[in-house]
């Protein structure tokens, strides 16, 4: 690879982003299920009770899903500061490295 570029600002500001969005995301997950089946009772009845118990497995299953993707963008936002702490300290000892070859000649 050749000409390769890294902002280390737009890294940070990536991350700081993803993880924003998976705590909204989070917030969107959080819905109590038990109330909402409740409500329902009433309107459906005791010829309901199957579709609402489909129904209820069905949001657990969607608010597990909607969990995880919270947490695959919290991870993306992690991952994104721990490779701007890498890029930070490569370029940190690299720039001691060639500071210390000028020197050495002189420089």
């Amino acid at each position: 690879m050749s000409d390769l570029t890294a902002d280390q600002s737009a890294i940070s500001a990536f991350g700081a982003t993803h993880q924003s969005i998976g705590t909204e995301i989070a917030g969107a997950a959080d819905m109590d299920t038990a109330t909402h089946i409740a409500a329902m009772t009433p309107v459906f009845g005791l010829i309901g009770a199957d579709y609402l118990a489909m129904f209820a497995a069905a949001q657990v299953l969607h608010c597990s899903d909607v969990n995880d993707l919270s947490a695959k963008c919290n991870h993306l936002g992690q991952s994104a500061f721990g490779t701007v702490a890498i890029l930070g300290d490569n370029d940190a000892a690299a720039a001691g490295a060639l500071g210390a070859i000028g020197n050495a000649i002189g420089g």
